[in-house]
């Protein structure tokens, strides 16, 4: 096992394993099938994602596995007892009963009243964040504070999934099968005591097929910090082979957030780029969320929203336009009081 003085500079594994209670952690699995930038364009994007994790809190430790369907909006909670999660380093994986989810693929067979899910899908060509010796992950030089709230990881930005997953409501019958050619996938995880009080959060990798392979990820909250707080923000976009990263610690800022009727805008840049993004949110799904290590909170969260990335260069008067294109079944959070998170 990786030595826990070192498991920073590997986000992606399993950081709790000297936390014993208020504690949670949750991997993200998002896959996509249809759409732009799949073996399937002409068809509609499906988006499906699956959250393993650990909650230990004052009321009790669980695993737990939930489910969002990004055409429906439905989400699931399956609940485990917390012996039933395990994990290993080398090569990455976690295990919740008989469900298994790596960085090569995940196997899942859940059942509750409502029906059954079951999925067989495997992952190839991931590609991962830029990293360096004092950027071990995408929280740069965070990474190393003991005592934030909620530490936040990206696995893969984008990677091909082929597989099928099954919907079932009764009996051993798929009502719907999902079949992934070629699809797209991203992989990302956050840990600690509590999610934040308020928090943007947007994600896609099913861009125009003009554009692909091309991934987006951004990440805003309010952060507790040494008995104050301030607005924490990471963005990346990768377009054309380059990761472009925009954080507090790149001395990026943001310059304009707002939010009208489900539409959202935001202005952000540095000294060398600026970036517009828009997002319309669709159908939303209702989930379990930390607060001191129990999953005791409701958020919604959208998989089928639209989002719109425009990158530019600065170049005087006239900007160089760097990357522009739409992407559908982005997964999109607006959690709190958003205008407290306002420039």
């Amino acid at each position: 096992m990786t030595p826990f003085l070192f498991r920073p500079f590997h986000p992606i594994l399993y950081q709790g394993v000297a936390r014993k209670k208020n504690y949670f952690e949750g991997w993200y699995f998002k896959q996509v099938a249809g759409g732009p930038g799949t073996a399937n364009p002409t068809k509609g994007a499906r988006g499906f994602a699956f959250i393993p994790g650990i909650s230990r809190s004052d009321t009790g430790d669980h695993a737990f596995i939930q489910t969002i369907d990004g055409m429906t909006g439905a989400s699931r909670y399956f609940t485990f007892p917390a012996s039933a999660f395990s994990f290993s380093d080398s090569p990455f994986g976690i295990r919740i009963a008989d469900n298994r989810f790596s960085l090569t693929g995940l196997s899942a067979d859940l059942a509750d009243e409502a029906g059954g899910i079951r999925a067989d899908l495997a992952f190839t060509d991931a590609i991962r964040p830029v990293r360096s010796l004092f950027r071990p992950g995408v929280m740069g030089p965070y990474a190393f504070a003991p005592f934030m709230e909620c530490s936040h990881g990206i696995a893969s930005l984008d990677h091909s999934v082929d597989g099928t997953l099954e919907l079932r409501s009764n009996g051993n019958e798929a009502d719907e099968r999902i079949a992934f050619a070629s699809g797209r996938g991203y992989i990302e995880k956050d840990w600690g005591r509590s999610m934040p009080s308020a928090w943007v959060w947007i994600q896609s990798n099913s861009f125009e097929s003009t554009a692909v392979p091309a991934s987006f990820s951004f990440s805003l909250a309010r952060v507790p910090w040494r008995g104050s707080s301030f607005n924490g923000f990471i963005c990346l976009l990768l377009a054309k082979g380059v990761e472009y990263r925009f954080a507090n610690y790149t001395r990026a800022r943001i310059d304009l957030l707002e939010n009208v009727d489900g539409a959202v805008r935001i202005l952000l840049g540095d000294r060398t780029y600026k970036m517009e993004i828009l997002v319309r949110r669709s159908s939303s799904a209702t989930l379990q969320a930390p607060v001191e290590g129990a999953m005791s909170r409701r958020i919604t969260e959208s998989v089928d929203s639209w989002v719109r990335i425009v990158l530019k260069r600065r170049r005087g008067r006239t900007d160089e336009i760097l990357f522009d294109s739409s992407a559908v079944a982005a997964g999109a959070e607006l959690v709190g009081d958003i205008d407290s998170l306002k420039p």
